[in-house]
């Protein structure tokens, strides 16, 4: 099937490097905070060593999210004006821009405004990786193409704990000004490959161009496109005969109110597992915990490398234990890693055991998320939008990951900080909560999307059926 449909494949891989660039920024942000030149050009002393006050931690690490609230809304509203493939063209543009100025800055405001300057690019660029697989793919491999955002996503973080362990040590500004300045690598990649990429044959045939719609479906690998093309058309046919507009408030309305539910609910159990707390200050919690800093950077390291490992094995899963099992049984374990964590730093006598223990449970966390909840999401909200709002829902799914990305960015550095209520591993018990809730509301109200059509979608969502029963609902099309 992979080599039938080849090109597809390849394609979404290409607009997926986009998703290495997200990776790379989160990670980044996060990880520079550990960085000793970057504590002393922008932080003050606080009993006798250089740190970054919690406030300015929130600045630098919500800038993006903040950002990329308003890159997804605008992306949704231009990918379906202009297309895809333009659209994430112009947010290229704006994060070289906004790399530039943060290589530049001096100051705390201006490194700031750099990072919310990105943020506007990173939202589209999550908007469109996602959105433009789900479209170029069919049934059968949309799963693994989708799901492959995440794969990105997890290079990107693997690349910049590699970055921030090579240059991290050194004395002068370029520890942390070179890992600002690489990411100009992949933006730069994607404007020289995007004039000759595909556009989404949704788009085309939305605009009118059945032409170039049939002669994209061709390029793509599909063996019958005029037949293909046909069953796009009626599904886009059959949304407009009950409702044309295609703005935000439609995405709240009808049955198209629980399809985004579902795909802005999944981002947010994402987030309220604590994933920014484990993977994304896994670095800052080691040395916070008595780690050196090259210990820390090197366990950041193998926590994105395992995190690698994981996703490759959701691929197996994605189809075969299907998006609802999955990301229930991940949600599930990762809220006894929560737990345990939380427990071993109450533990009392010797502080050594109790930190590699949770360093253990960090790497597992890393892990079991990479393998199931965290590359679901992807597959879930691109699927389980109709197609005239999907660039729209998709759009919707990202501001909620940048939302709760703000809020957690605020959150965490206030409970871990040493100036605020330094909780250290304690941090654990919170968020063993708010994941038990989550597994409560995936079990209620995710469905099985695996092996579906869009035009099943369309009928399952439209005659209400319960999540619990989309697996192996007959469908009578």
């Amino acid at each position: 099937m992979l080599k039938l449909y080849k090109a597809a494949v390849l394609w979404s891989a290409f607009i997926g490097l986009a998703g290495i660039n997200w990776g790379m920024d989160v990670l980044l942000s996060n990880g520079v905070i550990s960085v000793p030149s970057f504590q002393r050009d922008f932080g003050y002393v606080f009993n006798g060593a250089y740190i970054i006050s919690a406030s300015w931690q929130i600045a630098f690490n919500t800038a993006a999210s903040i950002g990329g609230f308003f890159g997804a809304i605008g992306c949704g509203y231009l990918a379906d004006k202009i297309g895809k493939k333009w659209t994430l063209a112009i947010a290229c543009i704006v994060s070289i821009g906004a790399v530039i100025v943060q290589i530049f800055a001096s100051k705390s405001g201006l490194l700031m405004a750099g990072k919310l300057i990105n943020g506007l690019s990173l939202g589209a660029f999550l908007t469109i990786t996602s959105s433009y697989a789900a479209e170029v793919c069919p049934v059968e491999v949309r799963g693994l193409t989708t799901s492959g955002v995440q794969l990105f996503v997890g290079i990107g973080q693997l690349a910049a704990n590699l970055i921030l362990k090579g240059t991290g040590t050194l004395e002068s500004n370029l520890a942390y000004k070179i890992p600002f300045a690489l990411q100009f690598i992949f933006p730069v990649c994607l404007l020289i490959g995007l004039p000759f990429c595909p556009e989404s044959p949704w788009f085309l045939a939305r605009s009118q161009q059945s032409t170039q719609a049939i002669m994209t479906l061709e390029r793509l690998g599909f063996p019958s496109p005029i037949t293909t093309l046909a069953e796009i058309e009626s599904t886009i046919n059959n949304e407009a005969q009950k409702n044309s507009s295609t703005s935000y408030l439609d995405c709240f309305r009808g049955s198209d109110l629980r399809r985004t539910e579902v795909a802005m609910g999944i981002f947010a159990v994402a987030q309220l597992t604590g994933v920014v707390f484990v993977i994304g200050y896994s670095s800052y919690f080691f040395e916070l915990a008595g780690l050196s800093a090259s210990s820390s950077f090197s366990l950041s390291v193998g926590v994105s490398v395992l995190g690698l490992v994981g996703v490759i094995c959701s691929w197996f899963l994605i189809d075969r234990t299907g998006r609802r099992s999955t990301s229930l049984i991940g949600t599930a374990v990762l809220t006894g890693l929560l737990f345990l964590i939380g427990i071993l730093d109450v533990t009392p006598g010797s502080r050594t055991g109790p930190v590699y223990a949770q360093v253990a449970c960090i790497i597992a966390f890393a892990f079991v998320y990479l393998a199931s909840i965290g590359p679901m999401g992807w597959t879930l909200f691109a699927e389980i939008s109709s197609s005239r709002l999907r660039s729209r829902t998709v759009g919707l799914g990202i501001v909620v990951q940048n939302s709760f990305g703000v809020l957690m960015n605020i959150v965490v550095p206030l409970l871990i900080n040493p100036d605020a209520a330094n909780l250290r591993g304690k941090i654990g018990f919170i968020f063993g909560g708010t994941a038990l809730l989550s597994c409560a509301w995936v079990w209620a109200r995710v469905p099985e999307t695996a092996g579906r059509t869009f035009q099943d979608l369309d009928w399952l969502f439209e005659k209400g059926v319960p999540a619990r029963k989309f697996e192996g609902y007959k469908v009578p099309l």
